[in-house]
C-alpha cells in the first residue's frame, strides 16, 4: 500500500464528510446539553457512538467516521460534557477543568446513555448501537449503558481520572487497541482482550487514542472489524 497516498485520500474524505455532517444537540438526564456530529446509517446498519479523550473533541473521530460513512455505517461523535460545544451544564457554562473536584468524570458515562436515547428517537434500533472511545472515552464507553452491540476501546487504561475500566463481559464483541510505546494503555488493552474470548487486540504502530488513526493500515483494519460486526 502507498501509505502517503492513502493518508491523503483519508484526509480528503474526512474534510468532505465534516462539511456534510450536521451537528445535533440533545440533553442528558443530569442537565447537560451535548453537541455531536451525526451521520445517519443506511437502513438497518449500525451507528457507532464515539467519545474522545481529555481536552479533545468530536472531530478527532473524523478519519474513522468518514470511512464508516462510505460503508453505510453511521456515527454519532460526541463532544463530551465540558468539551467543545458541550459547555452548558447544570451549573451553567463550564469546562472539564473542574471535573475532578466535582466528580464529573465518572458521570460522563451518562453521555453515552443520552446518545443512545437520541438515536432511538431517530429510529435506530437499540441492537444497532455500538460504543467507541479513545483514552478516557474508552473507559467511559466500557462503563456505559444500555448494553451496546459491540465496543471499540482505543488506548484504555485501568483508571483515568477516577474512571476505572470494568472487567470485560465474556462474549461481548470488542476491539481493543493500543501502541507498544504507550505502555500503560498497551498493557491494559492486552489484559482486557485476554480476559474476553470475543475481544480482538489490535496493535498500532504509535500514538494514543485517536492519534493511532494516522496509520492508514490501522484505520482500515479497524473499519473492517466494525463493518464485520
Amino acid at each position: 500500500m502507498n501509505f502517503p497516498c492513502a493518508a491523503a485520500r483519508i484526509a480528503a474524505l474526512a474534510v468532505l464528510a465534516a462539511a456534510a455532517a450536521p451537528v445535533v444537540h440533545f440533553q442528558t438526564p443530569d442537565g447537560w446539553t451535548l453537541a455531536a456530529r451525526y451521520r445517519a446509517p443506511r437502513r438497518g446498519r449500525t451507528v457507532v457512538v464515539m467519545a474522545h479523550g481529555v481536552a479533545a473533541g468530536k472531530d478527532e473521530w473524523e478519519p474513522l467516521a468518514a470511512l464508516l460513512a462510505g460503508r453505510g455505517i453511521g456515527s454519532l461523535a460526541l463532544d463530551l460534557r465540558g468539551h467543545g460545544e458541550s459547555r452548558t451544564g447544570p451549573r451553567g457554562p463550564q469546562g472539564f477543568e473542574g471535573f475532578d473536584a466535582y466528580g464529573e468524570w465518572p458521570k460522563s458515562a451518562a453521555d453515552f446513555t443520552a446518545a443512545a436515547a437520541f438515536l432511538k428517537k431517530r429510529g435506530v434500533a437499540p441492537d444497532r448501537i455500538a460504543y467507541a472511545g479513545a483514552s478516557i472515552g474508552a473507559n467511559l464507553a466500557a462503563r456505559a449503558g444500555p448494553r451496546p452491540r459491540f465496543l471499540v476501546l482505543l488506548s484504555p487504561g485501568m483508571d483515568y481520572r477516577g474512571v476505572g475500566l470494568p472487567r470485560p463481559e465474556p462474549g461481548r464483541p470488542a476491539l481493543v487497541a493500543a501502541s507498544p510505546q504507550d505502555g500503560y494503555a498497551f498493557r491494559t488493552a492486552a489484559a482486557y482482550a485476554a480476559a474476553n474470548p470475543a475481544a480482538r487486540f489490535l496493535k498500532a504502530k504509535a500514538g494514543h487514542g485517536a492519534q493511532m488513526f494516522s496509520d492508514p493500515a490501522f484505520l482500515n483494519e479497524l473499519a473492517d472489524w466494525i463493518e464485520r460486526h
